[in-house]
């Protein structure tokens, strides 16, 4: 069904002439008629009781007139809507960030310049677990998660783009043994104790800590398992263990903490951007639209 049939339809509902609607659409007589019976045998009843001497609607046609008028009037509002998306219809957009993550790199910049394209989209934004990123997608109460890629696998009915590759490594206090010792080696890290946070929050984390630890060549010690990404800075800073994090995180690159790069090969990881299928608000397809269209957004510039 397209919008010309509709058009069409209501055009011959209104006239009950097929000369006066090949008029208003300046085609001809048979035109419409073709028209007309391609929608009918569409839909699987008679729109339409046709003989020589007029033309009147079927109760099939009566009900549609109706429902195609308001089909219409939606399709037309739409139209009118995406033209003028620019100067009004406000919309709210929510967008969760893995708690950690470096805002400045990762999200603060797409969503400063997006905000400075499309004034009317409210844009908040917050700091979670991987649980309860996971949850408040879900749910509907977040709109978009920036997260890592390995948690693809436990978000539900969900669209994705891979967004900015990170380099994993093990991350621990400035002020433990190893970070101050020369040369370090990945087998320097054999029999150490890992921070890991618990299934509940990131399922799959203790077997991928084993398989790439035992791709690094490092044999794992001890695992203390936390509630959450906090926790796992907590207790690497209180010097119980180290973790195998990435340098999305702030703390790759502060003074208190050392971190020990990882090769691509041994851990492959990068940050998504997930978005659930049946999401649809318009904002949601502006925003992943940008994403995809720009690597990189300078948000100073004009």
């Amino acid at each position: 069904m397209t919008t010309q049939q509709i058009e069409l339809f209501l055009s011959l509902a209104n006239h009950l002439n097929f000369t006066k609607t090949a008029k208003e659409f300046f085609t001809t007589q048979p035109t419409v008629s073709r028209q007309i019976s391609l929608l009918e045998e569409e839909m699987g009843f008679p729109l339409f009781v046709r003989s020589k001497k007029e033309v009147r609607l079927t109760y099939q046609g009566a009900i549609m007139v109706q429902k195609c008028r308001e089909a219409l009037e939606a399709i037309q509002s739409g139209i009118r809507e995406v033209m003028n998306l620019n100067l009004n219809g406000d919309m709210d957009l929510k967008i969760g960030s893995l708690e950690g993550m470096d805002l400045d790199i990762f999200v603060a910049p797409t969503a400063a310049y997006f905000n400075k394209r499309y004034p009317n989209v409210t844009i908040s934004i917050e700091r979670r677990s991987f649980g309860e990123l996971r949850d408040r997608l879900d749910n509907g109460l977040l709109d978009l998660i920036f997260t890592l890629s390995f948690e693809t696998r436990y978000l539900r009915d969900i669209v994705y783009d891979q967004y900015y590759p990170v380099q994993a490594g093990i991350l621990m206090s400035a002020g433990h043994p190893l970070a101050g010792k020369q040369h370090l080696q990945p087998e320097d890290f054999c029999g150490e104790t890992f921070i890991l946070p618990d299934d509940s929050d990131s399922p799959g984390r203790t077997e991928e800590l084993q398989n790439i630890l035992a791709k690094a060549g490092i044999r794992c010690g001890r695992i203390l398992y936390v509630p959450n990404q906090e926790s796992i800075l907590l207790n690497i800073r209180s010097g119980k263990g180290m973790a195998l994090l990435d340098n999305s995180l702030r703390e790759a690159y502060d003074e208190r903490y050392c971190f020990f790069p990882l090769s691509r090969e041994i851990a492959p990881l990068s940050v998504v951007c997930a978005w659930k299928r049946g999401n649809l608000n318009p904002a949601v397809a502006l925003y992943t639209t940008m994403l995809k269209e720009r690597d990189f957004i300078d948000v100073f510039a004009n």
